[in-house]
């Protein structure tokens, strides 16, 4: 059995930041700012192309030579700035 790169922690904030960005996107109506959810939209499927490579290389009994927890946990903080930003600037409108 191999084990997680992540500690559980790590895992909760990846899974949390995930789910409060799923909300915003279907709560809030972002029709003014597509480029920003297209964006945000990017960098999550990266991160779970990057996961499913992890999984991959494991299922594989492969070594994995680079740090994916860096990239998938930088991959999701720009799309939950991203989103998170939409949502300030609707709460404080100029």
């Amino acid at each position: 059995m191999n084990k997680s790169m992540f500690d559980l922690e790590t895992l909760k904030n990846i899974r949390r930041q995930a789910d409060e960005i799923s909300y915003m996107c279907m709560s809030r109506q972002f029709y003014e700012d597509e480029k920003v959810l297209k964006q945000a939209l990017d960098h999550i499927c990266r991160t779970l192309g990057m996961f499913a490579d992890m999984e991959i290389k494991k299922v594989k009994g492969e070594n994995i030579s680079y740090d994916p927890e860096s990239y998938i946990k930088g991959r999701m903080a720009l799309a939950y700035n991203a989103i998170m930003k939409i949502n300030q600037d609707e709460e404080y409108p100029a």
